[in-house]
């Protein structure tokens, strides 16, 4: 009688010990990733990549909190921004801190400016997420006023205005070219010519990248328009042209080709009073 109450005793016993060891075992991971709205840059859509959590608390750095799984937030004032997501699961939590967006360079942006007569003009340049211009041709200051020549000539000296900038990092990496080291100047015209481009623009740019594209067997080309460059740097002009037509490429050297979805390339339409940049950055 004893023995059949502790082989009871025993059965009561284990499956207590069991969850308990299960527990303790457990390990809660917090992991968050975050995409900007294709619409409004300041709205950041968050997904959840947690392990083993059942609540979650989000502080988005800006004063505001939540306790959705994956959720959207539309910020104000300028980045960036600390965002913090606290996992849980019973007694268990784990917490993860990022920067909002890293800040990246933008290395030569050049500005074609090709006005329909002589005109006095006075360029802006903003960063509604936030970033500063860290040089400039010529001397930014608070801003270029320039005589523009219907040929582009800058103040009968300069054919284009140059500046670098640092800006939050929300360019896309998802659609783009990978191109062999030996292909990449062929590429870079055809490329910057089926946008347009002008034989002169395109020198410039061949002139000044390729000594600097030699380190990598292959190189993945993100390219960028107005609709992802506006959000983050915005051409303010005291004379508004017809049109604004921008291209940065995201270049990402590697050892091996990465096979990448195409993007559609729309051609500049060079008509009227226009303006034509060209740019690149560096991961």
């Amino acid at each position: 009688m004893k023995q059949l109450f502790a082989f009871i005793l025993l059965l009561a016993f284990l499956p207590g010990c069991k969850k308990e060891k299960i527990e303790d075992a457990l390990v809660v991971k917090s992991c968050f990733g975050y995409q900007p709205d294709a619409q409004n840059g300041k709205k950041v859509r968050f997904t959840n990549c947690s392990e083993n959590a059942l609540s979650y608390k989000w502080n988005f750095g800006d004063g505001t909190t939540s306790n959705e799984s994956e959720p959207t937030h539309e910020y104000s004032g300028s980045f960036p921004f600390y965002v913090t997501l606290i996992a849980y699961n019973g007694s268990k939590s784990d917490a993860i801190t990022r920067r909002l967006f890293d800040e990246i360079m933008v290395y030569k942006p050049n500005i074609y400016i090709y006005p329909l007569y002589q005109t006095r003009l006075c360029v802006e340049i903003s960063f509604p997420m936030g970033g500063d211009i860290v040089e400039s041709i010529p001397e930014y200051a608070d801003g270029w006023c320039v005589d523009v020549d219907i040929s582009g000539k800058i103040n009968d000296q300069y054919d284009y205005l140059f500046y670098e900038s640092k800006q939050p990092n929300i360019f896309q990496y998802e659609k783009g070219w990978c191109i062999g080291r030996a292909d990449l100047k062929l590429f870079f015209e055809k490329n910057m010519a089926l946008y347009n481009f002008s034989t002169s623009e395109i020198k410039d740019f061949i002139d000044y990248w390729m000594p600097l594209l030699t380190e990598d067997n292959f190189y993945c080309i993100y390219p960028q328009t107005n609709e992802i460059i506006d959000k983050i740097i915005q051409l303010d002009l005291s004379v508004k042209p017809d049109k604004i037509h921008r291209l940065f490429y995201g270049v990402i050297g590697t050892g091996e080709f990465k096979k990448l979805e195409a993007p559609k390339i729309k051609s500049f339409d060079r008509s009227g009073f226009y303006i034509v940049e060209w740019g690149v950055f560096r991961n």
